[in-house]
């Protein structure tokens, strides 16, 4: 049987729903306050088999991206992060990490030939940052320079765009 056709009053009311829903998705707040308690330290390898330790930059806010090469948003977010840190990250105040949630291997190094970055991505191979609560990925945390987690969000985010780069002329000190 076919569906009958709205009534142009119910494709009135369905546009409008469907307009409010899209201005709402373009009106999410770049990140949301976090707890304001110190992050959690760490110690991770980085791809060089380095350990970097979050406690060994303080004096600098962090932008922590929880990521993994099998997540589509994931990697669709890291040409603008890359963006981000090459725009803020130069003189020494700022930088972005990320931290690769699962083993490092042939996947994550065809997916950094692929989309190159310049800032430290560390692994994370045995979940060792469970304690940062992070549910979803992506989900990324700004640290002040006194180690406090500032700021979270949780899902993709256009981090080079005008609104990011206000966002962060503001929230950095």
């Amino acid at each position: 049987m076919p569906m009958p056709i709205p009534s142009a009053a119910a494709r009135a009311v369905l546009l409008a729903g469907l307009a409010l829903a899209a201005g709402c998705a373009e009106e999410r707040a770049l990140m949301e306050p976090a707890s304001g308690r110190t992050a959690p330290d760490f110690a991770l390898p980085d791809l060089e088999g380095r350990t970097w330790r979050l406690s060994e930059h303080r004096g600098r806010a962090l932008l922590i991206n929880f990521w993994a090469t099998w997540c589509a948003p994931c990697r669709e977010e890291m040409p603008a992060l890359e963006r981000l840190h090459r725009t803020l990250g130069g003189d020494g105040r700022f930088s972005v990490v990320g931290v690769h949630v699962g083993p490092a291997g042939g996947a994550l190094e065809a997916f950094l030939e692929e989309v190159p970055v310049s800032f430290p991505i560390l692994v994370d191979a045995d979940l060792a940052l469970a304690d940062w609560s992070v549910a979803a990925l992506p989900t990324t945390v700004l640290v002040g320079p006194d180690g406090r987690a500032r700021y979270a969000a949780a899902g993709p985010r256009a981090w080079d765009s005008a609104a990011a780069l206000e966002f962060f002329a503001a929230a950095l000190p």
